[in-house]
Formats: C-alpha cells, structure tokens, sequence
C-alpha cells in the first residue's frame, strides 16, 4: 500500500494518491497555475471556492457542480469584475468541463482512449495532491501568496440555489428540484432508480408483479429520496466535505506561517469567508478534523 506523502515538501500536510494519475494532474496544476496568472494579471483578487462535490451523504456529483456553478456566479455579481473565483468544479471530473480538461491531458501524454478508459477513479488523495499544491505553492516561500481569500461554500448558499425559483421554503425548494431532475434528467433518474421498481398505479394490470418485492423497492427508493432531502436540506456545505475540511487547514496552517514569518501582522493574513460573511479570528485559527490527510 502506498504511504502517505506531503504534496509540497515541508508542507505538514500527507495524502495517499495514485501514480497513474500523477501525470495527467500535473498537467491540470499547471493549467490552473497558468489560468491564475491570468487573473492576478488583469489585476483581480483571486479567491479559491472551497465545495464539496462527490455525492457522499446522500448528495449527487452534479447537483453539487450546479450549486458550486451557482455560488462562483452570484460572487462575482456581488463582488463585482474586479475578483475572480477559483472555482474546483470546472477542473474535476464530477463536471464536463473537468472531464474534458482531464481526457485533454491524457491525450497530450499520448495515451489511448484503452488506457484513459482503464484508469481508476481518482480518489481524495488524488485531488488533494492538486489542490495542495495549487493553494500552496506560490514560487517563493509556500505561504499561498497567489491567492486573496478563500469563500468556504455554507447552506446558506445551497438555500439560495435551491430556491431560486421562487420557493419560499427549503423543503420545498429540495422537493421541487428533486421532482423536476427526476422528470427531466436521464442520468439523475437513473441514479435514484432501483433495479426492477415498477410504478404503476393500477395494480391489477400488473398480475405478474411480486408485490411484497415491489413494496420493499418501494420503500428503498423512499429512502433514496430522503437521504437527498436531508442532505440538502441540512449538510451540503463545506462543513460536510472531507476535501474542504483539508482546504481549511490547508488555509490555516498557512495563515499561522505568515503570523511567524511576519512578526505576528495580522494585515498579512488571507481572507476567508463561510456561508457569505467572512470567518471570526477564533475559528480562522482552529484546526479541523482532517478529510483525506492521513
């Protein structure tokens, strides 16, 4: 079994990752690097969008995408043409636009689509060896100097998505989405569809049927629906994401650097905002429980 390693060497941070994708997310680093570069070019103030995006808890992968979309979109309404908002979603396969950085890559390292398609999933470990270095390394002293801010990703941010079409509650924001993607989304279906579940509200036409079979599916996919429903309706936040609880120690731990390295100025610190209001002195001090840092 591979052992744990720090992504940016003296760094106090380890993760387990896969070689097979060592390459290929290198080659990611170096685009969001480049896409940076950009930004601080133009002269804007760079912020890295902190989001959970796998489907752990009960969520799903491009539910998360939208929400973190939405949020990247209404901050830079709000904050206006002079920030720029990292957002992790755009470079991760759980979206189209990371999936297709990510094949882009693999082909520019002469891979075959055999050998793309025999990949393994990436995991944790995988992505936080990115980000790590991503938010670290600035070229200098490892003190994460080409970013402003982070903005951690609350439910309040989650309610706004889910109700911006008008519903006046969560739980009816969550219902209603859930129904529409559920009507009109092939991929959502299928992933909160069960094996051999029949609807049919006329039961005599279904002789044929084990209904007591019927009934537990029934009573699974319910479960499905509402493990969606307190997902969202609770824990969809950076408070709820392994890979947003390593951010914020990756952003604590370099905060304390700049503390010690600049005699204590606080001036010098990054900025960091949670669920839209920026982060009080105590808890922007506080470890956390670590995601996928070993």
């Amino acid at each position: 079994m591979d052992q744990p390693r720090e992504p940016v060497p003296g760094f106090p941070m380890k993760f387990i990752w896969q070689k097979q994708w060592v390459r290929i997310f290198d080659k990611q680093v170096t685009l969001i690097r480049e896409d940076v570069a950009r930004a601080r070019a133009e002269d804007r103030l760079v912020v890295y969008l902190s989001c959970p995006l796998s489907p752990r808890g009960g969520g799903f992968a491009a539910t998360n995408v939208e929400i973190a979309n939405h949020t990247q979109r209404r901050l830079m309404r709000d904050w206006g043409h002079r920030f720029w908002i990292l957002n992790p979603a755009q470079y991760q396969l759980e979206s189209k636009e990371g999936t297709g950085l990510i094949k882009r890559h693999a082909r520019e390292l002469r891979m075959t689509e055999k050998q793309i398609a025999a990949l393994p999933r990436p995991k944790g470990g995988d992505y936080m060896r990115m980000w790590t270095q991503v938010l670290v390394e600035d070229g200098r002293e490892n003190e994460g100097r080409l970013f402003d801010g982070y903005y951690f990703l609350g439910p309040t941010d989650v309610r706004e998505f889910l109700t911006q079409g008008g519903a006046l509650s969560i739980t009816a924001g969550v219902e209603e989405f859930f129904t529409r993607q559920y009507a009109m989304d092939r991929e959502f279906r299928d992933s909160f569809s069960l094996p051999g579940i029949v609807w049919r509200s006329d039961w005599a036409i279904a002789k044929d049927l084990n209904r007591k079979r019927q009934g537990k599916l029934r009573d699974q996919w319910e479960l499905l629906r509402m493990e969606f429903f307190r997902y969202y309706a609770l824990k969809a936040s950076a408070a709820f994401s392994l890979g947003s609880h390593d951010e914020w120690n990756i952003f604590r731990i370099l905060n304390e650097r700049r503390l010690k390295e600049r005699n204590g100025d606080v001036g010098d610190l990054i900025a960091g905002y949670f669920d839209g209001k920026q982060i009080d002195p105590g808890a922007a001090a506080s470890l956390i429980a670590p995601g996928y840092a070993t």
